[in-house]
């Protein structure tokens, strides 16, 4: 597994105190989802959400500073316990693509990004490695980097009082 960041890349690589199951049960069961899949201070909705391959979300996150901001994409891959693969492009309340800078993000913001998630077993614990395809300085700049590690510490806190 790679290790390192690529260029136009954001990387995070972090380790669960949780096993493999179920650091993957709270990437694909949408009840747990709606629990962690936010940055601090913001909730998530789903119109849509079919966690297979092939399969579509329709998300809303909602900032009380910023307002909602939509978001489709696919499930390109889902492998249990492994890796789960989706497109993540910024649409409207109907669910149609949109221009990110229409909505007043940062113009070099792309309409469309790949997150790839892949997990391994660290003895009982779980690593996790996401790469999005968006430069990590465009990403640390928008607030979208600092939001993936918020969300990520919220799925952290949320298995740590699972039972």
């Amino acid at each position: 597994m790679e290790n390192s960041a690529k260029k136009n890349e954001v990387f995070i690589d972090d380790i669960f105190d949780a096993d493999i199951e179920r650091v993957f049960a709270a990437w694909t069961d949408p009840a747990k989802l709606m629990k962690w899949y936010a940055p601090d201070g913001c909730t998530i909705r789903f119109q849509e959400i079919d966690i297979k391959k092939g399969g579509k979300f329709h998300s809303c996150i909602s900032n009380p500073q910023y307002g909602d901001c939509w978001c489709i994409g696919e499930y390109k891959e889902v492998i249990p316990n492994a890796k789960i693969v989706f497109t993540m492009i910024n649409a409207n309340e109907d669910g149609n693509p949109i221009n990110p800078s229409d909505i007043g993000m940062d113009p070099e913001w792309p309409g469309e990004t790949l997150v790839t998630v892949t997990l391994s077993d660290e003895g009982g614990r779980t690593r996790l490695q996401l790469r999005q395809t968006v430069s990590q300085e465009l990403a640390q700049r928008t607030g979208a980097y600092p939001s993936w590690l918020q969300m990520l510490k919220n799925m952290a806190d949320l298995l740590e009082h699972e039972v």
